[in-house]
């Protein structure tokens, strides 16, 4: 049987309160990158417009309410050899204060952006940091 080919749209918040960045650490149990830092975020359901998206994702994963300032990056990977993932990632501010991690997440840093090669995170990711560090920079 031939397996068909996959898309999927994700979307990611760049969190930023004062001059630090929110990151979350997967579960352990998670199918893709286990352990690992992330940002929040995930997968976009059908008819879901991408703001609506990033809003209910971080809420689902931090129980933060955000404002969404603008679009920050566009991304893709390979899942598998089937599967394509295309991502949208969200520059953000926190509008609540209080952090209440879910099951996919054991941990959570506000970080230096600066920082960011200090952590077992996807390359994709470390490179929007360092973009919007380009953009705070003036660079």
């Amino acid at each position: 049987m031939v397996k068909k080919m996959r898309m999927y749209v994700v979307t990611k918040a760049l969190i930023v309160k004062g001059k630090k960045i929110l990151i979350i650490k997967r579960s352990s149990k998670e199918d893709v990158y286990a352990d690992e830092w992330d940002l929040p975020g995930g997968k976009m359901r059908f008819g879901e417009h991408p703001i609506d998206s990033i809003k209910r994702e971080v809420f689902e994963e931090t129980k933060l309410k955000i404002e969404v300032i603008k679009p920050l990056d566009v991304w893709t990977f390979f899942k598998n050899r089937k599967t394509q993932v295309i991502g949208i990632t969200f520059l953000a501010r926190p509008m609540s204060n209080k952090i209440s991690l879910g099951k996919e997440h054991t941990n959570y840093k506000w970080i230096l952006p600066k920082d960011i090669d200090k952590y077992k995170i996807h390359e994709g990711i470390k490179e929007t940091v360092k973009k919007f560090l380009k953009m705070v920079n003036g660079k």
